[in-house]
């Protein structure tokens, strides 16, 4: 096929419609593939029963190629990999590293880098790649003696991990929100760089704005009153040149997300593939 698989990132935008009992995921997989998409990415579901899943999956022509999961203490990724590698599936992106401990500073991404290694290693060992996803406080900058490079959290994660190991995956929402240019980040991790997701951004914040793409001191969930998702291009997010500088790495998978939608979550993801194959010819 020409271009990679195009996917929908399933929660949080779908989850009331899912249901805790996963009642509704036929109807939600209906409306992803009417959409256009080749697959979803979603955490494991049916409690890691991947037959369960490749069977629901199949009955609407559509694949988990990546699977997203949360950083915890104790993290161990063997049932995930067992999962996704029954659905033949390539990438684990995981987040979460720092949350609700800006007060440590840069101390939570260096206790997780070894964690982060082994899991890689498990990964490399069973054909998946391992990916680290971004939201926004890991770009919050940790103080440092005057007259030192400030250090962010991701980039001291960066540092402290094995690229063979650790990829990037490449929130461009929450990059943005962060306070950097999503551009700039992908030419900086170039060689990290493994996974994308595709998410816009409309900033409802007081102007002028503070310092920075958007104010650094808001890099948190909630939005704060700082931002809105909004479906791929109604924002400002520069996803054409995004794409521009990813094209040409021949990616196999892209991730589309929206977290909340003021439309149906069915109709903003509709809208958005459409973006993706009329704008950026994806």
């Amino acid at each position: 096929m020409n271009g990679p698989r195009i996917g929908v990132q399933l929660n949080p935008a779908f989850s009331s419609r899912i249901g805790d009992d996963l009642a509704g995921l036929p109807g939600v997989l209906r409306d992803v593939h009417d959409a256009g998409f080749d697959g979803v990415e979603a955490s494991m579901m049916f409690d890691g029963d991947h037959a369960q899943a490749a069977i629901v999956l199949s009955d609407h022509d559509l694949v988990q190629w990546s699977l997203h999961t949360g950083y915890r203490t104790g993290y161990e990724v063997e049932r995930e990999i067992e999962y996704l590698a029954a659905l033949e599936g390539k990438f684990i992106v995981l987040s979460g590293v720092g949350f609700d401990e800006e007060e440590s500073g840069l101390r939570p991404f260096e206790e997780a880098a070894e964690v982060l290694n082994k899991a890689g290693e498990r990964c490399r060992d069973a054909g998946i790649i391992f990916c680290y996803h971004n939201h926004g406080w890991e770009f919050r900058e940790a103080p440092t003696p005057p007259g030192t490079r400030a250090v962010s959290g991701i980039d001291r994660l960066m540092e402290l991990t094995d690229p063979a190991l650790v990829r990037f995956c490449l929130d461009v929402f929450w990059a943005q929100y962060g306070g950097r240019d999503p551009v700039k980040l992908i030419q900086r991790y170039a060689d990290r760089l493994a996974h994308v997701h595709m998410k816009d951004l409309k900033y409802t914040g007081p102007e002028p704005r503070p310092t920075g793409v958007l104010s650094p001191l808001y890099p948190r969930l909630p939005l704060n009153g700082q931002a809105e998702y909004v479906e791929l291009g109604q924002g400002e997010v520069d996803l054409k040149g995004v794409w521009d500088l990813i094209a040409p790495t021949n990616p196999e998978w892209l991730v589309y997300e929206q977290d909340e939608s003021k439309l149906p979550p069915a109709d903003a993801a509709a809208i958005s593939r459409r973006y993706l194959r009329e704008t950026l010819g994806i």
